[in-house]
Formats: structure tokens, C-alpha cells, sequence
């Protein structure tokens, strides 16, 4: 058979060609989570390096998908979690000891509400209702109700006898109402940040009697002060 030089020249250009087909898929470059490829042979371009190509920027897009999505439902969870314990942790701080401040059981005052109270009981709880050395933070009595009989910071309730409803002791401590000694004993630990004075002794009792004294005045009622 006679030598074709362009029989010859034709197969080497077609080996040539499949070569390249071939091997334009392994020519991938992948940088930062994006892949690119490129192959190029004239104008043979391999279809499968194109394939090649779509499934693995897709496989890549539904993994980096899922890693963000996965990445913001955790960090919703843990700011949800941090502000269930930012709002039960405010709501155990707003709730006081009630023990602290409740009449103890088999308690009876050495005062009374129905008034005549002594005047020196008066006077002692006169003298403890401007004493700042009760509380822990420089607070008074008289630094939230006024002095020199401008009585203040008391709401409408407080017209009405002990016992009678004082909005802290029922927001704070879950009490409907409260006596004369047991609204003393919270503004002992809560306004007054300090330990609740002792049932039945000279400083709960003078202050007391003073505060019934104090309601009436409040009241536009005759008073003993």
C-alpha cells in the first residue's frame, strides 16, 4: 500500500485531539471553595470537563449553603437561649424573700394601728425615719417620703388604713397587703438594700407606730405627729 502522508497526518491530529479531550477535566483549579476549569484544544472543547464542572460547583454551592444555614440557626438558638437566661435571671432578681419581710407566724406587734401609740414610740421612730445609718447605700426613709411632714412618693392606697395595698409589696413580694411594720421591712431590703430589722424589737416597732401616724396625716386625717 502506497504511503498517504495526509492519511498519516489526519490520524496524529486525531490522536492528538482525543488526548487532550481526555485529560481537560484533570485541568481544575480550585481556590477558596470555587472551581474553575479550563481546556482548550482549537476548537475541541471536552463536554465532560464541562460536566465535571457543573456537578462539582453545585455540590460545592449546596455544601457551603447548608454550612450557613446550619451556622445562623445555631447562633438564633444561642441568642435565644442567652435571652431566655438574661430574662429569667431579671425576673428571680424582681422577686424579693417574702420571708424577709411577711409577719412571722405567731408574731404579735407592740404597736398598734388603731393609733395611741406612746410619744416617745413616736418620737424614737421619728428620729429612725431620717437615719440613713439603716441602710446600706446613704438612704433614709425621709430620702424617698419627704421630711418636715411634706409627705410624698406614696400612692393613692396609702390614704387607706393598715393593713392596705402597697404596689412593691405586691409586685416584688406577691403580697395583696401589708401592715404598717411589714411595709418598714420592705423598704428595709429593697429601697434601703439592708437586712430586715427584728420582729418585735424597739427600732421595727417605732417605726411602725410612726408610719401609722404618717398614714393618717397622708390621709387629711387627725394624727398624733
Amino acid at each position: 500500500m502506497p504511503y498517504n502522508k495526509d492519511d498519516k497526518r489526519r490520524q496524529l491530529l486525531g490522536c492528538l485531539s482525543r488526548r487532550l479531550a481526555y485529560t481537560a477535566p484533570a485541568l481544575a483549579l480550585a481556590v477558596g471553595g470555587v472551581v474553575a476549569l479550563q481546556a482548550t484544544a482549537g476548537d475541541a472543547v471536552s463536554q465532560a470537563g464541562k460536566l465535571a464542572m457543573t456537578e462539582l460547583s453545585e455540590e460545592t454551592f449546596l455544601l457551603a449553603s447548608t454550612h450557613a444555614e446550619g451556622g445562623a440557626e445555631a447562633e438564633a438558638e444561642a441568642e435565644g437561649e442567652a435571652e431566655g437566661e438574661a430574662e429569667g435571671e431579671a425576673e428571680g432578681e424582681a422577686e424579693g424573700d417574702v420571708s424577709d419581710v411577711q409577719r412571722p407566724e405567731g408574731y404579735s406587734p407592740a404597736y398598734s394601728e388603731e393609733g395611741d401609740n406612746e410619744a416617745e414610740l413616736l418620737a424614737r421612730g421619728e428620729e429612725l425615719y431620717y437615719d440613713t445609718t439603716l441602710s446600706s447605700n446613704g438612704l433614709s426613709c425621709a430620702s424617698c417620703h419627704g421630711s418636715d411632714g411634706n409627705d410624698q412618693g406614696y400612692a393613692a392606697t396609702f390614704e387607706q388604713p393598715f393593713p392596705h395595698q402597697v404596689a412593691m409589696a405586691e409586685n416584688q413580694f406577691g403580697m395583696a397587703q401589708v401592715h404598717a411594720d411589714e411595709m418598714v421591712q420592705i423598704c428595709m431590703v429593697a429601697p434601703m438594700a439592708a437586712e430586715p430589722l427584728e420582729w418585735g424589737g424597739d427600732k421595727l416597732t417605732s417605726l411602725a407606730a410612726y408610719m401609722v401616724e404618717v398614714q393618717r396625716r397622708f390621709a387629711g386625717e387627725p394624727h398624733d405627729l
